[in-house]
């Protein structure tokens, strides 16, 4: 049996890495008559250890800053009629494409062939592109790896397949600043040195420009851009580095340049060099950007529609993605959701502020509105929008026909005519659709104050997240406007207790916080709130972990509630000291008290320094006596005698507030007022 494909890889010291992209090509080794070598460029003991369980080919190479020498010693080794390529930090998704690619003898066909090698921007896997990478071709004598960074192999054979099979990869997770730092330090060395070598090989000014720009020397990069543009004006059959070179000349001088430079040195590549489709998509994209910066709304809007007609164009002749893409300029980056989904949120913001509503539409409606987990982030600028353009934005919204929660809740807010059942079927069906937090605390919102019934809404939602939702709600609406929050917690108590309270205890708070209470006012407020946390807890706690050795189980608002109720205990049985002690012991339980729990303390500490306040009734009797006697001594104009009582008063009575007006009144007639 003939060897159909040989597999090879350069493994560093990466063991996990590794065995995942070796485990993923289990599939294709084991079904295709096959083999796999695997180049170890590192020193890690156990990346050979796991190689040693898929081959015998195991090769050790002593790394000289040169990829293509690491791939040609795989290539040489190579037994198969097919070779194909990847590294260890790549994996497939899925490789049942490229088997029945061999298995149907469909091979013998084709001379070359492209993977898609799938590039995440970051690490939640979410955001990335795509691009068709050369990594296959038939195996002749002249085949070989050549450039020692950005390796490719040379010549390409006969006719090519495209597959969609594709390799993830995390290399280019712009968080790793460090290691693309570590690797764009390595690199230009090299580069630099190669160009030395072969001054008139254009593809390492091509690298050497991309590296400069990922080091943000821009400078470097527009020098070396300038250098390969005029060589490519004098050597033929260079199409495909001339657009690349064009897109990366607008990149760097939108990085360099101020904005108008940018617009005007993007504006006449397009006028003059007469750019391929792919390229103006990119310009085109680059000017709708910095005419958002300068404001010119109509500019932009120009340019938006320009981008989504080339789009549009392209796509109905999809062979000009592959006939035109080189490197990162390819369908991948061009149609990345996110940056194509920017542009099309300020076009859309561009026709809003021009009053246009046909525009605003048309771009609203190509977002991609079946993806919230990419759109919900945006749901804030969208009322935001609503808020400052209404008399287009709310029509905008009604003409878009998308099933999609916000566009959904948006229209039943909107509809004065909708009947309160519809309204929160409506609603109920949007909590249900939507994922996102935002969303979700409008939608609750909404209900409040239409006075529904939430015992649905808390079987959509978990309590953490309930929490969240209600802590934020209370801490936007102002104080009078909570009266609807706490109709709508007591009529939840007898469906959903645990989502009552949490109403109940960020309510509580607010006022303790907010409304500026004092004297008695404030100690009944504090006791309130220990009173319905206690409540809470003691429902869902064992007792015995309410003794004072089981506190630190309990939630740290739980032993502030209990610290809190026992400072209440003492300050009824006028153990006034103890009372201030227990709440200093509070207090660090539950900070956002801290301006309350200090106007206790406050009040307390006033009463201890207050004799009146601990007097009995005999002494509250001689004291209003007094207070009489002092009344009628200013009547009578006895100031001296009058001045004497006073005195006498002030330190039995600090807090009296009669009293105080009394002695105003006093120094008023003494100073002949």
């Amino acid at each position: 049996m003939n060897i159909q494909l040989s597999v090879s890889l350069l493994a560093s010291d990466r063991p996990a890495a590794l065995e995942r992209c070796l485990d993923s090509l289990k599939p294709l080794l084991m079904q295709v008559p096959s083999e796999l070598i695997v180049i170890v460029t590192g020193t890690d003991a156990r990346v050979r250890e796991i190689a040693s369980k898929y081959t015998n080919q195991i090769i050790p190479f002593t790394w000289c800053n040169d990829f293509s020498a690491a791939r040609n010693i795989g290539l040489k080794a190579a037994k198969g009629e097919w070779f194909l390529y990847l590294d260890d930090d790549e994996w497939f998704d899925d490789v049942e494409e490229i088997r029945d690619f061999f298995l149907t003898g469909e091979y013998k066909d084709y001379g070359t062939a492209f993977y898609k090698v799938r590039n995440y921007l970051n690490w939640d896997g979410i955001r990335y592109f795509d691009f068709y990478a050369f990594r296959m071709s038939k195996i002749t004598a002249a085949v070989r790896f050549q450039n020692p960074i950005h390796e490719e192999l040379v010549p390409r054979i006969g006719s090519a397949k495209f597959f969609e099979s594709y390799v993830h990869h995390y290399g280019y997770v712009l968080s790793e600043k460090k290691a693309e730092s570590g690797k764009t330090s390595r690199n230009i060395p090299i580069l630099l040195q190669n160009i030395r070598k072969k001054p008139n090989y254009i593809k390492n000014y091509l690298q050497l420009i991309q590296e400069y720009y990922v080091k943000d020397d821009f400078d470097k990069a527009e020098e070396y851009c300038r250098k390969a543009r005029k060589m490519c004006r004098q050597k033929k059959g260079t199409d495909n580095y001339v657009q690349w070179l064009q897109v990366y000349w607008a990149y760097i001088q939108c990085e360099k340049s101020d904005t108008e430079t940018a617009k005007y040195e993007i504006t006449s590549i397009l006028e003059k060099e007469k750019p391929c489709e792919l390229v103006r998509l990119c310009l085109y994209s680059k000017l709708l950007l910095l005419c958002t910066k300068l404001e010119t709304h109509e500019e932009t809007l120009g340019y938006g529609r320009k981008f989504e007609n080339l789009l549009a164009y392209v796509e109905d002749n999809p062979y000009l993605w592959i006939e035109q893409s080189y490197g990162d300029i390819n369908e991948g980056k061009i149609k990345n959701t996110e940056k194509l989904s920017m542009n099309r949120l300020r076009c859309a913001e561009a026709a809003l502020h021009l009053g246009n509503i046909e525009e605003t539409i048309y771009f609203l409606q190509l977002l991609p509105w079946g993806d919230e987990a990419w759109l919900q982030k945006y749901y804030s600028l969208f009322d935001s929008w609503k808020m400052q353009y209404p008399d287009i934005f709310k029509p905008a919204i009604e003409n878009l026909s998308f099933d999609n929660a916000y566009l959904l809740f948006q229209k039943a807010i909107l509809n004065p005519n909708m009947e309160k059942q519809e309204k929160q079927t409506n609603l109920l069906y949007c909590m249900k659709q939507t994922i996102s937090p935002f969303l979700r605390l409008q939608i609750i919102k909404e209900a409040i104050m239409e006075d529904m019934d939430l015992t649905d809404y808390t079987e959509i939602i978990n309590l953490d997240n309930w929490k969240q939702y209600m802590q934020q709600l209370i801490e936007d609406t102002p104080l009078s406007g909570l009266t609807e929050i706490e109709n709508a917690a007591k009529k939840l108590k007898n469906t959903a207790l645990p989502y009552s309270f949490w109403m109940e205890k960020y309510l509580l708070e607010k006022k303790l916080i907010r409304s500026h209470l004092a004297g008695e006012e404030l100690m009944s407020a504090l006791s309130g709130y220990a009173e319905c946390i206690l409540s809470y807890y003691r429902g869902i706690y064992r007792e015995e972990l309410f003794q004072k050795n089981k506190w630190n189980l309990l939630p740290d608002d739980c032993k502030f509630a209990l610290l809190t109720s026992d400072a209440l205990n003492y300050m009824a049985k006028q153990r006034l000291p103890e009372s201030v002690k227990a709440l200093r012991h509070a207090l660090p339980f539950y900070p956002a008290l801290t301006g309350a729990v200090h106007e206790v303390i406050r009040y307390l500490k006033n009463r201890i320094n207050n004799p009146a306040s601990n007097a009995g009734e005999e002494f509250q009797r001689i004291a209003e006596q007094m207070k009489s006697t002092l009344a009628a001594l200013i009547r009578q104009q006895q100031y001296k005698e009058a001045v004497s009582v006073m005195e006498q008063l002030c330190r039995l009575l600090p807090e009296d507030l009669e009293l105080l007006r009394l002695r105003q009144e006093l120094l008023l007639k003494l100073n002949g007022f």
